[in-house]
């Protein structure tokens, strides 16, 4: 999902007057200019309005961009995609189309590729409002990745999902954007990862006494052939001991976001990617 109407809006920060081209008709910067206002107040029908009439008189690739903003804001993402598609034939390095694309592919919980797209394009740069954009697809990433229970819990349920959250997390901090949502989310999505990191004995009591009988068992078979003057009984007990020492911990031990994954498994509705 989109984060907040910023998400949409917030890339017009990128435009200048010089955008819209002295080259065009003055009725189709008029139509533009009242349709942008109309688009960043959130009224969406004046807006989308305004932006078709504008681009019945010109081919600019910003008309395309604000059709797709208010298509995106209601939802359709998937025909928001084809007037952002529609921007880029017409300026293939259009920042906003390229944005709109992103988002739209957040919406269709592709926020990953979209990620990636953005970090390919804009990840050297230090314009907050492209920072803005990454920070937040990346948040979209955290969320996207994990599983889901019935009533929308999301849950680590894989140790690649933990690999991503924590990259997810990482990178969002790194990009130090002056959005303090992003950062509160990325900070609990970090502790998260790192709580879920930490190893549990499960059941705790059964575990301990085996591996405490399991070492009992070598250092005996050790003392054994210690005492009768036996190295196979010796190598015997230090194989058995450490063998079975292992099978427990393997069998045993586990990490806190694997017991906390098994035990919500009833509940998962929808699994992450």
């Amino acid at each position: 999902m989109l984060r907040t109407w910023q998400d949409i809006t917030a890339k017009w920060r990128l435009v200048t007057d010089s955008d819209d081209g002295a080259t065009e008709s003055l009725a189709a910067r008029q139509f533009a200019a009242a349709a942008r206002t109309a688009l960043l107040a959130g009224r969406l029908d004046e807006a989308v309005a305004g932006f078709e009439q504008a681009a019945a008189l010109r081919a600019h690739p910003m008309d395309q961009v604000g059709i797709g903003d208010v298509l995106l804001a209601r939802g359709r993402w998937r025909t928001a995609a084809q007037h952002y598609q529609a921007a880029a034939a017409l300026e293939p390095d259009n920042v906003l189309a390229v944005l709109g694309l992103s988002q739209a592919m957040v919406a269709g919980r592709a926020a990953e590729g979209a990620a990636q797209e953005l970090e390919r394009r804009f990840g050297d740069s230090a314009n907050p409002v492209l920072r803005y954009y990454l920070a937040s697809t990346w948040a979209s990433v955290g969320d996207q990745v994990r599983s889901a229970t019935d009533d929308e819990v999301l849950v680590i349920t894989s140790e690649v999902q933990l690999h991503q959250c924590e990259h997810a997390a990482m990178r969002i901090l790194e990009l130090d954007v002056e959005d303090h949502e992003l950062r509160r989310g990325a900070e609990r999505l970090l502790a998260e990862v790192r709580s879920g990191r930490k190893w549990q004995w499960r059941p705790e009591g059964i575990a301990v006494s085996l591996a405490v009988l399991a070492v009992s068992l070598g250092i005996t078979l050790v003392a054994v052939g210690g005492v009768i003057g036996s190295v196979l009984v010796v190598i015997a007990g230090i194989v058995a001991g450490s063998g079975l020492l292992y099978l427990i911990v393997v069998h045993f031990r586990r990490q806190a976001w694997q017991e906390r994954a098994a035990g919500l498994a009833d509940r998962i509705t929808r699994p992450g990617t």
